[in-house]
């Protein structure tokens, strides 16, 4: 009887701690509908200059999800700063350099995406109860989920209307959520900052994933990121939006987990 009663409160305990993490974080949760969807529907990349690029998209296959949430913008420094001081973490040196290799010496600003490594962005999930999206519940929430309306991008065929690329960037990622939102009211999966997922890129072994909530290869060498950032261009030559650019949910970017640049952040989910 005593045994079951410490569990019983030790239970409640890291149930009332959970739920402290996750007010103290103050996440935007969007709940995502599950369903079935085609991810990797576009397996072509059209570069500006007219180059068709192949080999960066997720696998084409129909996969079926459950419901799930995920936060409505990227997560912030402020947010990390807040997750370091209650765990006692040393936040992280900004970085200096930049994509163009330009040296910047960045500042963390609170309401900028955080420039974090994958592990640094599991941790951070972990505390407020969550975990990193998939590559498929990314991909299916920035196609807008069951209230898709088939844009080429996240929320928009014209990805300036909604994302930081090149051509509006003005070399530099932006504080979340300044451009217009997606279909579930989800911002800045287009450009900005390419966001970590869960899954190992081992694209050999895609093929062996269960098409039903799908978690990825077991093993790889780097991680995945979606969304790519600002620094490729989204624009044709001609200055009209790219039909196939880079910066199509679908393409998927690969990097050594402890990588930290001003092109990744992430954004976090979690189970229904």
């Amino acid at each position: 009887m005593i045994k079951k009663f410490t569990v019983m409160v030790i239970g409640i305990l890291v149930f009332l701690s959970c739920r402290q993490n996750q007010e103290k974080a103050k996440i935007d949760w969007v709940f995502v509908k599950g369903g079935t969807f085609e991810q990797g529907k576009n397996q072509i990349i059209i570069s500006p200059k007219g180059d068709t690029i192949h080999g960066f998209t997720s696998p084409h296959r129909i996969v079926e999800l459950r419901d799930f949430y995920i936060s409505k913008y990227e997560i912030t420094v402020g947010q990390f700063k807040e997750f370091c001081r209650s765990t006692g973490r040393k936040m992280p040196k900004p970085p200096i350099k930049n994509a163009h290799g330009k040296e910047v010496y960045y500042n963390w600003e609170n309401e900028n995406p955080m420039l974090a490594t994958w592990d640094e962005a599991n941790d951070y999930a972990k505390w407020v109860s969550g975990r990193l999206p998939t590559e498929a519940e990314w991909e299916y929430a920035a196609k807008g989920g069951q209230k898709s309306k088939g844009f080429q991008y996240s929320g928009s065929n014209n990805p300036l209307e909604i994302g930081w690329v090149g051509e509006n960037a003005d070399s530099s990622f932006h504080k979340i959520g300044l451009l217009k939102p997606n279909e579930l009211d989800i911002y800045d999966m287009t450009g900005n900052v390419s966001e970590w997922v869960s899954d190992w890129y081992n694209p050999k072994k895609d093929s062996l994933v269960s098409k039903i909530d799908p978690q990825g290869p077991p093993n790889g060498e780097d991680k995945i990121s979606k969304g790519v950032s600002w620094f490729y261009n989204a624009m044709d030559e001609n200055g009209k939006p790219l039909k196939y650019g880079i910066h199509m949910p679908e393409v998927r970017y690969q990097s050594s987990r402890d990588t930290r640049s001003d092109g990744f952040g992430f954004r976090i989910a979690k189970d229904k």
